[in-house]
């Protein structure tokens, strides 16, 4: 009997000790600072010692509604969102129950400010301290925002106080270009302000010393064809140092005046002058100083005047072909192949004799073929030809049907016709007379010396 009450008085202390606790007090994190209307996130977690789920019930500080939340695994990590209209410093606490509807006691205050923060004060600018006038320079400028916003910069270049610019990501460097005019001290500063107009005060400042050194015009002016109707200008830098920036400039044949058609720091430019010809300028800028090179470039093709060129089975020579430094056309005889690397082409009627009734000029690798006449085998030129409406052109692309070995010249003068040499030249020829009589014909030729253009007009 006595084992009996023992037992029973064990197993009522065992139900005793078996009775429900309530969870831990929970444990809150997330941000301790926002802006009115943004949403933030907290995470909330408890544990239950008998492994209970748990609820929890957030006081936010601000007038919202306290409702308790679903029931969640006991440790699990819950997050919250939240959004504070208005600015001012809230308290969050949060309390936790199990299924038993054991509460726990207050979590510790969890303070957040909610404001809209300025911007950081920019740091010191960065860039160069000793320089030239008339040189562009890169100077960069960085400033933070506590909450992640976008800035916009204003610089103040010593003395001149530059617009806004932006938007720059908050912590990522704003770069600006500058040319100081004159020589002397700067001090240069920054200020940044957000999307709200929010703005700092000035940076630490970045003393420059600028010194004036003597300008000149570029050097080594070049030209070559860019495509077969637009130009690529180059140069070299003055010997007196480096510009800020070159300027190109160009009028067309028959203009007034010199154009601008590039401002570049670069040390070439493709130009397309829609056809035209004309001449080119290179000036280096220094600043407001402006330096230019005396010698221009031009793509007017050179002129010969009035020539004889004579039918392959006459007395005159029959060969035509321009000097490629003096874009000069010359007659040549073809009797031998002394002159074969000078031919660009020649005047035939593909018939024994030079009665015609018509003449043509064709390729002079065609020539050592022509019945009427006595040219021997060589490495004579392969040219294309095409009959033109006028000769201000342009000559034909390559690849245009237009060009061929041989052109018709017809009865009726005067006549033209452009041609492309077998090394990558155009020219064009206008046939004024046309004397079967004479066994001759008589032309006035232009060539352009910009290898690859094919650009005519004169």
């Amino acid at each position: 009997m006595r084992r009996l009450v023992v037992v029973a008085i064990a197993m009522l202390a065992g139900v005793a000790c078996q009775r429900n606790r309530p969870p831990a007090v929970p444990e809150l994190s997330g941000p301790g600072s926002g802006r009115p209307g943004e949403r933030l996130t907290f995470t909330v977690s408890a544990t239950d010692p008998e492994g209970e789920e748990v609820a929890y019930k957030i006081v936010w500080g601000d007038t919202s509604s306290i409702e308790w939340s679903p029931f969640y695994a006991s440790g699990q990590l819950v997050r919250r969102e939240h959004v504070y209209a208005e600015s001012g410093s809230y308290v969050i606490r949060v309390m936790a129950r199990d299924a038993r509807m054991l509460e726990t006691d207050w979590s510790k205050d969890y303070p957040v400010a909610i404001r809209l923060l300025p911007p950081g004060r920019p740091q010191k600018p960065e860039g160069p301290v000793f320089c030239t006038t008339g040189v562009s320079y890169q100077y960069r400028f960085r400033a933070a925002h506590p909450q992640n916003d976008s800035l916009w910069y204003q610089v103040d270049w010593g003395g001149v106080v530059a617009d806004w610019r932006g938007p720059v990501h908050s912590d990522s460097w704003y770069r600006a270009d500058h040319t100081f005019d004159t020589a002397g001290s700067y001090v240069l500063a920054v200020r940044a302000r957000d999307s709200r107009g929010q703005m700092t005060s000035w940076s630490d400042t970045l003393v420059v010393t600028v010194v004036t050194i003597p300008g000149g015009p570029p050097t080594g002016f070049g030209i070559e064809a860019a495509s077969d109707t637009t130009v690529r200008l180059f140069w070299s830098p003055p010997v007196e140092g480096e510009p800020s920036r070159y300027r190109l400039l160009f009028k067309e044949i028959g203009g007034q005046g010199f154009a601008v058609v590039a401002e570049t720091p670069a040390l070439a430019a493709v130009h397309d002058p829609r056809g035209l010809t004309g001449t080119y300028k290179i000036a280096a800028l220094f600043g407001s100083a402006v330096y230019e090179d005396t010698v221009p470039l031009s793509t007017v093709p050179m002129s010969t005047g009035t020539i004889t060129i004579g039918e392959i089975s006459g007395p005159d020579k029959p060969g035509c072909g321009w000097d490629r430094l003096l874009g000069t056309a010359k007659a040549f005889r073809m009797t031998d192949t002394l002159y074969a690397d000078s031919v660009d082409w020649f005047c035939t009627d593909f018939a024994p004799g030079s009665n015609g009734p018509t003449y043509q000029v064709a390729s002079p690798d065609t020539a050592p073929f022509d019945p009427g006449g006595s040219v021997p085998p060589g490495r004579w030129r392969a040219t294309l030809l095409a009959r033109l409406a006028d000769e201000q052109g342009p000559v034909p692309a390559v690849g245009d049907t237009a060009l061929r070995k041989t052109v018709a010249l017809g009865t009726t003068v005067p006549v033209s016709f452009g041609l492309r040499t077998a090394d990558g030249y155009y020219g064009v020829v206008k046939v004024t007379q046309i004397r079967i009589a004479n066994e001759d014909i008589r032309v006035q030729a232009w060539f352009q010396l910009v290898r690859g253009l094919r650009l005519v007009r004169h």
